[in-house]
C-alpha cells in the first residue's frame, strides 16, 4: 500500500506498507528492502504482522492504517481464500479511506508453480 505524507521537515515522503510483513513473500520484500538497498530516498518501509492488526477486523485495519498513513502497499482450501479475499477488501477500504495512491496486492500461494517438486 503506498501513498504519500509529509514529515517533520515538510518534505514529502512515500509510506509502503507492507502487509504479511514475517511471511514469505514480506521476509523476503523486508530483506531486498534493508539488506540490499531496495528502498529509494523519501521512502519508509513499515512491514506489518498479525501482530499488528487482525485484518479480517475493519476497525483494526483502520486503526493501523491512520497510524501509518500509508502511500504504498504486497493455505489450500475455502476458509484461506475467503480470508484472505475479505482481508483484502479491508486493506482496499481502508487505502481508499486515506487516500492512498497505489495499492500492490501478491499472494505467495500465486508464486510457485503446482507441480513444484518438495524437498
Amino acid at each position: 500500500i503506498c501513498g504519500r505524507t509529509v514529515d517533520k521537515n515538510l518534505l514529502y515522503i512515500s509510506v509502503v506498507l507492507v502487509t504479511g510483513g514475517s511471511g514469505l513473500v514480506g521476509r523476503a520484500i523486508q530483506h531486498v528492502v534493508r539488506e540490499e538497498g531496495g528502498a529509494k530516498e523519501g521512502e519508509e518501509w513499515i512491514f506489518l504482522s498479525s501482530k499488528d492488526a487482525n485484518l479480517m477486523n475493519m476497525d483494526e485495519t483502520r486503526a493501523v492504517f491512520e497510524k501509518h498513513r500509508p502511500t504504498h502497499n504486497m493455505k489450500y482450501n475455502l476458509d484461506f481464500w475467503r480470508n484472505n479475499i475479505y482481508m483484502n477488501d479491508n486493506v482496499l477500504q481502508a487505502s481508499n479511506e486515506v487516500g492512498a495512491v497505489k495499492v500492490v496486492s501478491c499472494l505467495s500461494t500465486c508464486i510457485f508453480p503446482d507441480k513444484t517438486p518438495t524437498l
